[in-house]
Order: structure tokens, then C-alpha cells, then sequence
């Protein structure tokens, strides 16, 4: 049954890919007034399916393909110059227009009136993997950010992974994670490389007490590395009670795609009581691209944690 829904599904899309096609006196600003997507919506969303099988597909050649030509060539002799009423519609609408996150390989739009995309949002880099559909019930997430850095500890600069995490964590939330997750980020802090401080953050935060509920999920960023002051995995493993291999395993094996020095990554994850703690990276862009791995698993562990 699945098999035949897909091919539905995929008959359903051609026949709207050959009606745009015929229809070339539609113009694109129009469909987003309309009906909230256009022709470089759909590249994207068919870019993003050919991209779970074959990353090296360009947004170009999506683009074709939505097209019948290149995209540059259909520009130039279809699309009209918008008037003054498209374009105020246009900004009229725009909360109801189709929102794209941003993938790794593709590039900016080249059209200068679509779809709006989604700022720095990690969701489409986990294309790598299947589409995980979330829980059905709701589950509460209760969440600490703990930042592990000498400079950043000592002030000489911004800590930036730590409002990473938040970030993405509030993205997933409001997005695919928005009908079973209940996010609160209760707690965050920066700490020194320092192996004691990191353990008596970790054990806080995980054990409850009769001032604060424990957090169910910590999240650290920093300190995984090969650097003699990299002992936030040596630490988080001081403190649990079960490791839980398959998470930094399956964040590897995903970080290396896009950067081959992930490999380097010492990170651990395991549970203490009924607490996951999970390491990140320091930096942030590796950061979004590990939470773009783990983020649709973290609401399955935390219900199991439940029971």
C-alpha cells in the first residue's frame, strides 16, 4: 500500500511539474500570492528528495527539471517584470508563503521574488537519513545547555555553540518536533575545561532537588576534541550510569560526510538516572550539524527514559 501511495504521490507531482510547464504565462510571484509556493518551491522540496539519495545533485539541476530548461533561460523569457500590486501582495502574503530550510550544497535563490527561506535552521542537512516521523504522544523536554570553554569562561570571547543549541533546539520545537515536543531550556552555563566543574554541573543538573526538578536532557558544546584540556567526554562518562554508544556513533558517521576532521570527535552520550546527557562539538557550525542528526531522535530516548 505504501509503495502505491508513492507512486500516487509521484504521478500527482509530475502532472503539476508538466502543468507549470505549459503554463509559462504563470508568472511565480503570482503562485506565491496565490498559493503560497512557486516553481522554486518546488525544486527546492524536489532538490531536498533527490538529495537523501544523491547529494551531489545540484539545485540547478532540480531546477531544470521543475523548469523543462535552465532556470537562467526561463527567466529571461517568461518572467515579467512585477508590478507595484504584485509586489504589495506579495509582502501582503508573505507570512502565508512556503518556507525552505537552508540545505548544505545549495546555493542562494537566483530568483529575486519566491519562497522565504528558513534562516540557518539545521532540519534539511538530516536528508542523509530516512525521515524519522515523530512520537505520537507528547514528551516533555527539560533541557540544560552547558557550554565548556576556557575563553569563553574567562570572557575573552562570546560563547556562541551554547545559543546554537538553543536556537536549533527552539527551531525543532516550533517545526517538526511542534506536535509532540514540550521544550523548556531550564538551565545553561559556561564552564572552564576543567573535569571537576563539568562533572558537578552534570551531576546538578541530572539529580533532582528540593529547589529544581532535574533536567531530563543536558547538552554539552566544547571539549571533545584531542587537546590535553578536551575532557568533557572523559567527565560526562564519570557520571553516568549507562553509556549510550549508538548517538555519538551515528553523529560521527553523519558529521564526516561534510567534514572530514569530525572524525576526530571524542564524544560520549550516555544516561544518569533518567537524564540523557549528550555531547556536541565547540564549534557552531558543527554544532547545527550534529543537532540536525540528533534532534529527531530525542524525543523517542526521552520517552523511553519515561517508562
Amino acid at each position: 500500500m505504501a509503495s502505491e501511495q508513492q507512486a500516487a504521490e509521484a504521478y500527482a507531482f509530475r502532472q503539476l511539474v508538466k502543468h507549470l510547464q505549459m503554463r509559462k504565462d504563470v508568472q511565480n510571484i503570482d503562485l506565491m500570492i496565490l498559493s503560497g509556493f512557486c516553481r522554486n518551491c518546488l525544486s527546492k522540496w524536489y532538490h531536498a528528495g533527490l538529495h537523501i539519495f544523491n547529494p551531489a545533485v545540484s539545485y540547478e539541476e532540480a531546477c531544470e527539471h521543475v523548469y523543462g530548461m535552465p532556470y537562467a533561460e526561463w527567466k529571461k523569457t517568461h518572467q515579467a517584470k512585477a508590478s507595484e500590486e504584485q509586489l504589495r501582495r506579495f509582502e501582503e502574503t508573505k507570512e502565508l508563503h512556503a518556507k525552505h530550510e537552508k540545505l548544505i550544497s545549495k546555493p542562494a535563490l537566483l530568483s529575486d521574488v519566491c519562497c522565504t527561506p528558513v534562516a540557518q535552521t539545521p532540519l534539511m542537512q538530516t536528508q542523509h537519513l530516512p525521515l524519522l516521523k515523530q512520537p505520537d504522544q507528547r514528551v516533555g523536554l527539560t533541557v540544560g545547555i552547558l557550554t565548556v570553554s576556557d575563553r569563553a569562561a574567562a570572557g575573552i570571547y562570546s560563547d556562541l555553540s551554547g545559543p546554537e543549541v538553543r536556537q536549533a533546539l527552539e527551531a525543532f520545537s516550533t517545526g517538526l518536533g511542534a506536535a509532540s515536543w514540550d521544550l523548556t531550556i531550564s538551565r545553561s552555563c559556561t564552564v572552564a575545561d576543567d573535569s571537576a566543574q563539568i562533572c558537578a554541573v552534570l551531576r546538578e543538573w541530572s539529580d533532582s532537588s528540593m529547589t529544581a526538578a532535574a533536567c531530563n536532557l543536558v547538552l554539552t558544546t566544547g571539549g571533545t576534541g584531542l587537546s590535553p584540556r578536551d575532557v568533557t567526554p572523559e567527565a560526562t562518562l564519570a557520571v553516568v550510569d549507562r553509556v549510550v554508544p549508538g548517538i555519538p556513533e551515528l553523529l560521527l558517521r553523519e558529521a564526516v560526510k561534510v567534514e572530514p576532521l569530525a572524525a576526530l570527535s571524542r564524544a560520549a552520550a550516555g544516561v544518569r538516572g533518567r537524564t540523557l546527557i549528550v555531547n556536541l562539538p565547540g564549534r557552531p557550525a558543527a554544532v547545527k550539524q550534529n543537532l540536525s542528526v540528533l534532534l529527531p531522535l530525542l524525543g523517542f530516548a526521552l520517552l523511553e527514559l519515561q517508562d
